[in-house]
């Protein structure tokens, strides 16, 4: 039993060192976006469900950009890195992944290439079953394609047994009129992969290592190769393009709204509805034209959307209505909240229940308890409010001493006027009036009523000297007068 669970060990290695010239991008191909997300983050969490340990990524343009997205989407997932820091191949990268897994590693390896972001861990768990079912060394993963394009064509004997795989540009025309290519996926025992790594040579017209020479060199040492011919093609579409990659978005989308639609949730206008796959949304909840929602969403019942709204990695209680305009990420709307029109939700807000947040309000750090509004044109950051708390229009919580942000609390069952502002940190206690105007500088104690208004003035004739004073440059006064 030692001995399987030994040999049933599986690391794996994938390749997203190159640029992707055809995007015609100063981003790395592999962190273009489909479905809100880098089309790396898809790969790793497919492979995921594999355990693989260890799993190796191969970096190389912008490598730190690469490390930063796999750790924000995919932040439970145990990743090393390895480093191509000249791009000669993709032989040349499986050496860098390879380096970075134990010399007595004992298991397979499986290989494959960070821009295949339709491929499904259903097909990664069946294609490792059918290695180990064919007691293979060396396996890979082949569709057929009416057309093999750019991809390399898998070169069988008259017995059906692989002999080799030919790269599109080396391959003579019999060999590309061969439908049945190569997806680039491999699951090779960790042995046989450093010893046929360490034979291939850049002698081709690209003068580079290339993967593929691995089935040569396996079945020139007697080794047989099982192609694994999947069934779905599409999972192994490579995105080499703007415009491939904006027809993969499409079929993502309309993928995830249909799944949507049929569990219960209403789409307004689903061709504009652009949401996450990994985001959840509870039946009877209606989402209308031109919105995003992008990540981990977790949207409750019965919730309405109207519309033009982005939200990102938000928890949306039942029942709660989001009108025209909001924006909100990293947050938790509790349930029956009415968001917007035109409110910025900012990370880190905690509304309990029951909440008014209204047109052009921003929170940000903010955490309102059930019950509590801030109806319009209002910034509370760094702030804790308690509940029953009514919050006037144009209110600040002035957090930033241009150094340090500091924190406001307010109590329960407060009444604050229009146009008041907390100079943090401050703490106002419960019930407490606080007039229209008001600057709070100090704490205020429970029950009381706070103002700090001072005593108006005027001065006939003022306007008219002032401008007398700026001769020449008012000109609608002169014109006036």
């Amino acid at each position: 039993m030692r001995r399987f669970l030994m040999e049933s060990r599986t690391a794996a290695i994938v390749l997203a060192a190159g640029l992707g010239t055809r995007m015609r991008s100063e981003r790395a191909k592999v962190l273009h976006e489909l479905g809100g997300e880098p089309m790396l983050a898809r790969v790793m969490r497919a492979l995921e469900a594999l355990g693989p340990n260890p799993l190796v990524l191969v970096l190389g343009h912008q490598a730190d950009a690469a490390k930063d997205a796999v750790r924000r989407y995919c932040p439970d997932l145990a990743v090393s890195f390895a480093l191509q820091p000249k791009q000669r191949g993709t032989g040349d990268a499986a050496r860098c992944g390879l380096g970075a897994i134990a010399e007595d590693f004992r298991g397979d390896v499986i290989i494959l290439y960070g821009d295949l972001p339709m491929l499904t861990r259903e097909t990664l768990g069946a294609f490792r079953r059918a290695h180990r079912e064919a007691a293979s060394k060396l396996s890979f993963i082949t569709v057929r394609l009416p057309d093999g394009g750019a991809y390399g064509r898998v070169l069988r004997d008259k017995s059906g047994e692989v002999e080799a795989i030919v790269e599109a540009r080396d391959a003579n025309s019999e060999q590309r009129a061969i439908t049945e290519i190569n997806t680039g996926v491999y699951l090779v025992d960790a042995a046989l992969l450093r010893a046929v790594l360490s034979e291939i040579t850049a002698d081709n017209a690209q003068r580079e290592y290339y993967l593929t020479d691995i089935i040569a060199i396996a079945r020139k040492r007697g080794v047989r190769v099982f192609g694994w011919r999947a069934e779905r093609a599409e999972e192994f579409a490579g995105v080499n393009s703007r415009e491939e990659l904006a027809q993969m978005e499409a079929r993502i989308r309309e993928t995830v709204n249909r799944k949507l639609m049929a569990a219960g949730v209403t789409l307004i206008d689903p061709p504009t509805a652009y949401i996450s796959e990994q985001a959840e949304i509870g039946p009877d909840t209606t989402i209308g034209p031109n919105v995003q929602i992008l990540g981990r969403c977790r949207i409750g019942r019965g919730v309405i959307i109207e519309g033009t709204a982005w939200l990102s990695n938000v928890t949306l209680g039942d029942r709660s209505h989001l009108k025209l305009g909001v924006r909100a990420e990293d947050c938790t709307i509790g349930p029956e909240c009415e968001i917007g029109p035109f409110a910025n939700l900012r990370a880190g807000t905690e509304l309990e229940g029951r909440n008014r947040v209204g047109n052009f309000v921003e929170t940000k750090k903010a955490r309102l308890g059930r019950g509590t509004k801030a109806s319009h044109l209002s910034y509370l950051g760094d702030a804790v409010i308690g509940s029953g708390t009514n919050i006037g229009c144009g209110v600040i919580t002035v957090n930033y001493d241009g150094y340090d942000k500091h924190g406001t609390r307010i109590g329960d069952r407060c009444m604050v006027g229009c146009d008041s502002q907390f100079v943090a940190p401050v703490k106002v206690g419960n019930d407490v009036y606080v007039a229209s105007g008001t600057t709070i500088v100090r704490d205020v104690p429970d029950g009381s009523l706070v103002l700090s208004h001072h005593p108006q003035a005027e001065k006939p004739g003022w306007m008219e000297a002032f401008h007398k004073r700026h001769a020449g440059r008012a000109r609608w006064w002169e014109e006036k007068h």
